[in-house]
């Protein structure tokens, strides 16, 4: 039982609706629902009033209530951040934490532990959402290896890029690696071991893994854009232009036109960049695609080099 739990069946007992209550204590309505919830408590200032309200003690407005789990904190925001912070902290936690940090924020009565540990829940819970998302792109590369699409693909450099943002790069390449040693003849799979590696910054180990690739496939579109994406990394502007250019212009993905414009506009060929993003608008409108929210990104980008 909690203080929330209390009010609430008190003011059951009353018939008070949560505005009725909250219009004779002077807080809103969503007060006492955060209260009732365990979200909040209220004010000890507005514990005589409560219990008058109710015609019951103050003492009686904590009857078996439990005593904090974590009472160090000094505050319930400080424990609702304790329990979500540990290994058990469940969405509900979190949502309890956020809501309780959010008001005090909005109160403008935040310390800066306050603000240090409502920055700490959200890396947390991304730190989560990391995980949880590393898990499923492992299960689309499991699901999806009879079939081997430009999606299975995509799950594994996506894979790959999840793991190096949380620190893991030596696993993504471990990962790719053996999937190399498995498969040696496998084009993708030079491409995916290549990805990996430019990803640690190793570009020349990168690069050789192209050239294995084109060796086994040299037209198949990913290992096309690998190869002048590797290139224009290592400052080969016409070769990566070379590699870009022998993908058909009815192919299936723009990857490659996205590469070749940012790597125009990082040169200062503004113009030809430009071209390239109008080409993007152009494959996007000619496929159906929501131009209002697919043709964004491109239409920014012109405007951007125009100016």
């Amino acid at each position: 039982m909690t203080i929330g739990e209390n009010i609430k069946t008190l003011r059951l007992k009353k018939r008070l609706s949560q505005e009725g209550l909250g219009g004779l204590l002077g807080v809103s309505a969503q007060a006492v629902s955060k209260w009732e919830l365990g979200i909040t408590s209220p004010d000890i200032s507005l514990l005589p009033e409560l219990a008058e309200c109710f015609g019951v003690t103050i003492d009686s407005l904590f009857e078996g209530c439990q005593t904090r789990k974590y009472p160090a904190y000094g505050s319930e925001r400080g424990e609702l951040f304790a329990i979500y912070t540990s290994n058990n902290g469940t969405e509900d936690d979190f949502k309890r934490a956020v809501e309780s940090y959010s008001e005090v924020i909005l109160s403008g009565k935040a310390t800066t532990e306050d603000y240090l540990k409502y920055g700490i829940l959200h890396k947390v819970r991304a730190l989560r959402d990391i995980e949880i998302a590393i898990y499923y792109c492992s299960r689309a590369i499991l699901e999806g290896n009879d079939n081997r699409d430009l999606e299975w693909m995509a799950a594994h450099q996506t894979l790959t890029n999840l793991l190096v943002e949380v620190g893991r790069t030596e696993e993504a390449i471990a990962k790719q690696r053996k999937w190399c040693d498995v498969e040696p003849d496998s084009a993708w799979a030079h491409v995916a071991y290549s990805y990996a590696l430019e990803r640690a910054g190793r570009l020349e180990e990168a690069l050789e893994e192209v050239d294995a690739a084109l060796q086994i496939n040299p037209e198949d579109m990913n290992v096309l854009t690998s190869a002048g994406d590797m290139c224009a990394k290592l400052g080969r502007y016409d070769d990566a232009v070379s590699y870009w250019d022998r993908i058909p212009k009815d192919s299936t993905s723009i990857s490659h036109l996205f590469s070749k414009a940012e790597m125009y506009a990082s040169i200062g060929e503004n113009e030809k960049a430009i071209k390239q993003y109008e080409a993007i608008l152009s494959w996007l409108e000619e496929r159906g695609y929501n131009m209002e929210l697919e043709g964004e990104y491109p239409r920014k980008k012109i405007a951007e080099l125009s100016a």
